[in-house]
């Protein structure tokens, strides 16, 4: 059974991924000898007993796009089939690694990386705010169970279909002996008016009020969202009824999960909140909600990676823009091994591609200030460069009191006196403290929630809308060229954030 490390940035503890050619691994890890290559660090016998102690458990062939040139300061990027394996260690975990890692030196386009644990976001999140009677789900202490969840992995072709879902006809709103249906259209009034789309946060009230939509509104632009999900495999695709649109939902499963009619509690449903959050700000946007974390928001990096090549490789076949919401994260302070560890290789490596490539990807900073009085930096993958990191703002556009610094800042929610989540001050009422977007489990269809998790979404939303129309902005700007189109929104992003004392909005 895998087991999870007690280290302050936790690993599936028997588990190695390597990414590369598969030559070059089975090369590098004595299974096809080389005349030009020979390890002196490692004996025949050494590499035996390696092999012996690692058990192929999956492995995906991912395409690795061409690029024509290179942006200054992102690695040169390999051209071809790859493939990433994942590997069961049987014994002596620590020293098989370091042994993988030993005979990995020389092969500089092979990547050895630990199977890291993620984990969705949000700092406090609740059920339905119009019926808040039960306790909070608290995610910061969240067990990390994964050890002997059978997740099948590999990009596997799950078989799917059935037809779209109609939430918004779905039996629990049709609640008329208790004015069901009174209580969803308030739940959408309520959704609408929120500060969080309001001058003090994104100052997208115009766009809840259209009737008309545009380019400036997202048009051929995709917003991948890898998250939780709350809806079952066979289903590809829901339409959710919500103003001033619906929001078609387009589903991807790399893990399996869900369950029918959405009951799970709310962390299932962060995904879905997110998706709500994306679409009100890019309303014509393409949206797909692809499953990564499992109904407790805990993931692998294998499955996280394998699911962005495959967004990636997807959106450069259509020929669309495209936007990466990764509303997750992973420590990166404290690191038992290296000091000034810059997170999991492999994770960095696919997203600096996908930025080459003019996919803008926007992270949450994370939640981890509420406990300390001091200012930390964004968890991975928000840390990095090439991401454009979010952190949380409340109605006074301040940095909420456990949000970690980002590049930006968007609203998140805020916390009470010692900052402590503000559960059950928020019932049947619009909330200053918190933001509210779409939830299956709650019969008006709306749920509240907490954190940087659902900033990032708003900027996501923003990022599709400079997308859209980026072709008008800049005209003496080659968006083709590898990072231009990226690095513009980003810079658009941050500009009109500093405008407005730090919070991103709408331009």
């Amino acid at each position: 059974m895998s087991e999870v490390t007690s280290n302050p940035t936790p690993y599936v503890g028997n588990q190695i991924i390597i990414f590369g050619h598969p030559a070059r691994i089975d090369m590098m890890l004595g299974t096809q000898r080389s005349s030009e290559k020979q390890h002196s660090s490692d004996s025949d016998d050494d590499g035996n007993a390696l092999l012996n102690n690692l058990r192929l458990m999956a492995s995906v062939e991912l395409e690795v796009p061409v690029l024509t040139a290179q942006e200054e300061g992102v690695r040169p990027t390999i051209s071809g089939t790859r493939e990433l394996r994942l590997y069961r260690v049987i014994e002596e975990d620590d020293e098989v690694y370091e042994a993988v890692l030993r005979r990995s030196e020389g092969f500089e386009d092979i990547i050895v990386e630990r199977n890291y644990l993620l984990r969705g976001i949000p700092w406090t999140v609740g059920g339905s705010p119009w019926t808040v009677g039960g306790s909070p789900w608290t995610v910061g202490g969240s067990p990390w169970t994964v050890g002997g969840s059978p997740w099948t992995v590999g990009g596997s072709p799950w078989t799917v279909g059935g037809s779209p879902w109609t939430v918004g006809g779905s039996p629990w709103l049709d609640m008329a002996d208790e004015g069901g249906e009174a209580i969803r259209l308030r739940a959408e009034r309520l959704f609408k008016e929120q500060w969080a789309f309001g001058p003090t946060g994104v100052d997208t009230e115009d766009i809840l009020n259209k009737t008309h939509f545009g380019k400036e509104d997202g048009e051929d632009v995709v917003v991948g969202i890898f998250d939780t999900s709350p809806f079952p495999v066979p289903f590809t695709n829901v339409t959710l009824n919500m103003p001033p649109t619906p929001l078609e939902l387009i589903l991807k499963h790399p893990i399996p999960g869900g369950t029918p009619g959405g009951c799970i509690g709310f962390v299932g449903n962060h995904g879905l909140f997110v998706a709500g959050l994306v679409h009100a700000i890019s309303l014509k946007a393409e949206i797909q909600l692809i499953r990564v974390l499992d109904d407790a928001a805990q993931g692998t990096l294998f499955n996280l990676v394998t699911a962005i090549y495959e967004f990636v490789n997807e959106q450069v076949r259509r020929g669309k823009r495209a936007v990466i919401n990764l509303s997750l994260g992973l420590h990166g302070s404290d690191h038992p091994d290296e000091e000034d560890w810059d997170g999991p290789d492999l994770l960095r490596d696919a997203l600096e591609r996908a930025y080459a490539l003019n996919i803008v990807t926007v992270a949450a900073a994370g939640n981890e200030n509420a406990t300390t009085d001091e200012d930390l930096p964004a968890e991975f993958p928000a840390r990095w460069r090439f991401v454009l990191g979010v952190a949380a703002s409340d109605i006074k556009k301040r940095r909420a009191c456990f949000s970690n610094q980002g590049d930006v800042m968007a609203p998140g929610g805020a916390g009470l006196k010692y900052c402590r989540p503000p559960i059950g001050h928020c019932s049947d009422e619009s909330c200053p403290y918190m933001l509210i977007s779409l939830s299956v489990g709650s019969y008006t269809g709306y749920g509240y929630g907490i954190g940087t998790s659902f900033a990032a979404p708003l900027v996501s939303g923003i990022a599709a809308r400079l997308m859209a129309r980026l072709d008008t902005i800049d005209s003496d700007v080659d968006l083709t060229k590898p990072g231009v189109a990226s690095a513009t929104v980003i810079h658009l992003i941050k500009a009109s954030a500093a405008s407005n004392d730090g919070v991103a909005k709408v331009t």
